[in-house]
């Protein structure tokens, strides 16, 4: 059973080319995305990027490849079906905000190959969503200054 979710977080203060700017910067990714340990374009190929991508926490340890579809300052989407994937979708949205601002969106569906892993991600899930949001705030208040993210 695929596992699915969204997530959502306004930044009054930021334009969308500045948030697209801080999800495309996918080698930054292990700053914010709990568990990566590496993410790496390794090729940029017109309108695709494939991106090696190293996660793990304890005994869990994966490689696989991405591949990265920008579209700015609208969307992100990013999709792989190899390593722990049967099938993997993060789609990032930026949508502006009557009166200015942002309001960034991000939907994921994903299939793992183990059940393990399958069972492990839709226990954690929630709180994945959660430090993803705010390691996000943290970010645009590191890049763009203190007032970025409130």
């Amino acid at each position: 059973m695929p596992l699915a979710g969204r997530f959502r977080t306004d930044f009054p203060h930021l334009d969308c080319d500045r948030l697209f700017a801080l999800a495309a910067d996918i080698e930054s990714y292990p700053g914010f995305i709990p568990w990566c340990r590496r993410a790496r374009i390794l090729e940029r190929d017109g309108c695709c990027w494939l991106v090696e991508n190293h996660f793990g926490a304890g005994p869990v340890d994966v490689r696989f490849h991405t591949t990265a579809r920008p579209r700015p300052p609208e969307e992100l989407e990013i999709t792989a079906s190899d390593g722990p994937f049967r099938s993997f979708r993060l789609l990032w949205r930026f949508l502006p905000l009557p009166g200015g601002g942002c309001r960034v969106e991000a939907g994921y569906r994903m299939s793992l190959r183990s059940p393990l892993l399958q069972g492990l991600a839709m226990l954690s899930m929630h709180e994945v969503e959660r430090r993803v949001i705010r390691n996000f705030h943290d970010r645009a208040r590191s890049v763009y200054g203190e007032r970025a993210a409130l």
